[in-house]
């Protein structure tokens, strides 16, 4: 059994604890070493000395994209079976007054300031559509101009009317954290488009959004050590992984086959990084998304909601700190007779003001109140102060946007199993997070399944040839030329296409690694114009007769066809392409293919047992999961099919029928999902 360690116990750290149990279950040993006392990090939900009145002292709330597609966060929450509150709010506190958005800046301020207000969001809608922003943080971005400008410069060119370009700052400042000269145009954009119906919704968790880590830490299946600060990370004369930390009482050392680093970036830079090559890549790892924000939380309890129905909504925008968001915490948690108004300071506000005490603080927040709400000072109980310095990050997953193994992996040469997880990778969000998790835990599998097979039979490697021997015991089960079956079914390969593309007979299909060409032949008697290529000239030797025009000899990386030749690929040849080659073999894959591709490579996340049971990691030279792969595939030319027209629930009930299901092959309904993929032309990328 293989021992992971997870360095850092707030919610990167368990939400890749809990990754790790669905994927890996009982085949790694699992520890988390957490600095401090406390497990949760900037998730933290707690009440006021006096009176037992909630508040959210660290995230503020999470973001629902569940309009747009499939919601991972939203999915986990529900999984645990949290109740969630949906938070809204339109007001603004501007020129001392609280406005109703739109309507109210046309009211004080005229009918041109509003036209300007409307204009400049339609113009962000036009610049990023609902699906564009679904999608996230990717490669996509470093195509669009306003990630090469300021946010300041943006406005600047974009919005003439003073009053507005005003209203922007204040309404996006508190999301963005920092000045908008410190982060790009695309980055804001992101954020104007909060206020556009049909973008995004926000929510937060009945009693707490802490419930969310008490949940994950009762799933996850690891050593959790409290009090231990891991202070460096280096390789072990046995070549392991090793961990030097303080646990409280004194220096402690432990080596491990695997890590993952769950820190904040602010964190990420004080540890120590041994060995020349790590520490100059984490170097670059830090120095690349070293983009400082801030917030302070201003946390006060008053003896009763004196505002009255004044704050309708959840919160407020506010001018005061250079803008700043004031949650009405009664709307959305128990807070009993009282009133609860939380600040959230951000930027350099929240830097320059972190030097106060926190009586200064809370008077500060107090007078920053419009006199519309009444005497808060004659309402005050108590005041609670969280400082959260350089908490996120001011262009989240840097500028230019890399792709997603780089920013996981810092040093892939020397120390492929060292992975770091961070919000900062992708949009400093929690639903972010939950995506570098998931991307982090699916590079540590891959490395898990080498390590395994590197020490599996008692130390004695496993043959890694694609050989004579190989085809004449094809995986275990006997001559290629009757064990092919077991492995790949015509007819429900036939199907799948049929499901997902809706036509099969007739269509001119490419089996890409083809072998001796019995599937080719299987396939032609279906009516399907069914080729093959296969590169290994042993088997391909044994081409029946009549199938050796439709079987070539060749490599998928310069195949004998012409563009666009054929309706569909079926490949199983990808993973035995080397890593430096697998780029130039998709791109051909696609120069061939008209409409889809059918991935049928080995994966690292199939299940474990069945890995085993065919030896199917022999001769495999790239490996990765089926979500790595996809990464590959939408970098040179495909997209998933199911962004188009989603049929999963089809595939899995043909796919269970087929008895290709757990076990068998596909372990559940998301590998088939990511098994399909159309062609797009450029101008669809």
């Amino acid at each position: 059994m293989l021992d992971l360690a997870i360095v850092g116990g707030g919610p990167g750290g368990l939400m890749s604890a809990w990754y790790l149990k669905r994927k890996l279950g009982d085949l790694c040993r699992v520890t988390i070493y957490e600095a401090s006392d406390r497990l949760g990090g900037k998730i933290l939900t707690r009440k006021f000395d006096s009176a037992p009145a909630m508040y959210e002292a660290g995230v503020a709330e999470i973001y629902d994209y569940s309009m747009t597609g499939p919601d991972p966060l939203r999915e986990l929450i529900q999984h645990f079976g949290l109740q969630t509150i949906p938070m809204d709010a339109e007001q603004v506190q501007f020129g001392g007054e609280l406005l109703n958005d739109v309507a109210g800046m046309r009211r004080k301020y005229g009918a041109k300031t509003a036209a300007a207000i409307e204009a400049f969001r339609k113009r962000c809608a036009e610049a990023l559509s609902p699906v564009e922003y679904y999608e996230g943080v990717g490669a996509h971005d470093n195509e669009n101009p306003w990630a090469y400008k300021t946010a300041e410069q943006v406005l600047d060119e974009e919005v003439e009317d003073e009053t507005a370009k005003r209203f922007f700052k204040v309404m996006a400042r508190s999301d963005i954290a920092t000045e908008s000269h410190n982060t790009n145009g695309l980055n804001a954009l992101k954020n104007y488009l909060m206020d556009v119906d049909g973008y995004i919704g926000l929510y937060s968790i009945q009693n707490g959004n802490e419930q969310l880590i008490e949940c994950l830490q009762s799933e996850v299946n690891a050593d959790i050590q409290l009090n231990h600060r891991v202070l460096t990370v280096g390789k072990a004369p046995t070549g392991r992984y090793q961990l030097k930390m303080m646990n409280g009482k004194g220096p402690e050392t432990r080596d491990f086959d695997l890590v993952l680093v769950c820190l904040p970036h602010s964190w990420l830079a004080t540890m120590g990084w041994e060995g020349e090559q790590l520490r100059k890549s984490m170097v670059k790892h830090v120095s690349y998304f070293d983009r400082p924000a801030h917030y302070l939380r201003v946390s006060i309890l008053f003896d009763t909601p004196f505002w009255g129905e004044k704050i309708p909504g959840a919160w407020f925008m506010s001018e005061a700190f250079g803008g700043c968001c004031v949650y009405n915490e009664g709307a959305r948690h128990d807070v009993g007779k009282h009133g609860v108004l939380n600040w959230l300071i951000p930027g350099s506000d929240a830097l320059a003001f972190a030097n106060l005490s926190d009586q200064e603080l809370i008077d500060a927040a107090l007078k920053s109140l419009p006199a519309s709400l009444g005497d808060a000072r004659a309402h005050f109980r108590e005041g609670k102060i969280h400082r959260w310095l350089s908490s996120v990050n001011a262009i989240p997953g840097g500028l230019p946007v890399r792709d997603v193994m780089t920013n996981h992996r810092p040093e892939p040469k020397d120390h492929p199993g060292i992975v770091v997880v961070g919000d900062y990778l992708f949009d400093s969000t929690l639903n972010g997070l939950l995506d570098s998790s998931d991307a982090a835990t699916d590079i540590i599998l891959t490395e898990m399944v080498r390590l395994r097979r590197e020490r599996a039979q008692d130390g004695k490697p496993l043959s890694d040839k694609i050989d004579r021997e190989y085809f004449e015991n094809y995986r275990g089960v006997g001559p290629y030329s009757e064990a092919w079956r077991h492995f790949t079914d015509p007819g429900y390969l036939t199907k799948l296409i049929g499901i997902v593309w809706g036509k099969a007979k007739g269509a001119k299909l490419l089996v890409a690694g083809s072998a001796s060409g019995e599937l080719v032949g299987a396939l032609r008697e279906r009516g399907i114009d069914a080729w093959g290529i296969e590169n290994n000239r042993a088997i391909h030797a044994k081409t029946p007769k009549a199938l050796k025009k439709y079987n070539k000899l060749g490599s998928i990386l310069d195949m004998p066809f012409k563009d666009g030749s054929f309706d569909f690929v079926f490949e199983t040849s990808l993973c035995h392409v080397s890593p430096k080659q697998v780029v130039r073999a998709i791109r051909e894959l696609n120069r061939v293919v008209k409409t889809g591709l059918v991935f049928g490579s080995v994966t690292s996340d199939m299940a474990s047992a069945l890995i085993d049971r065919y030896d199917l990691l022999r001769g495999v030279k790239k490996l990765g999961t089926w979500w790595e792969w996809s990464e590959l595939f939408f970098s040179n030319g495909f997209d998933l099919s199911m962004h188009r027209k989603d049929c999963t629930d089809a595939l899995w009930e043909a796919t269970l029928a087929a008895n290709k299901g757990p076990g068998q092959w596909y372990a559940d309904a998301d590998s088939l999902r990511y098994s399909f993929f159309d062609k797009v032309e450029e101008e669809d990328d």
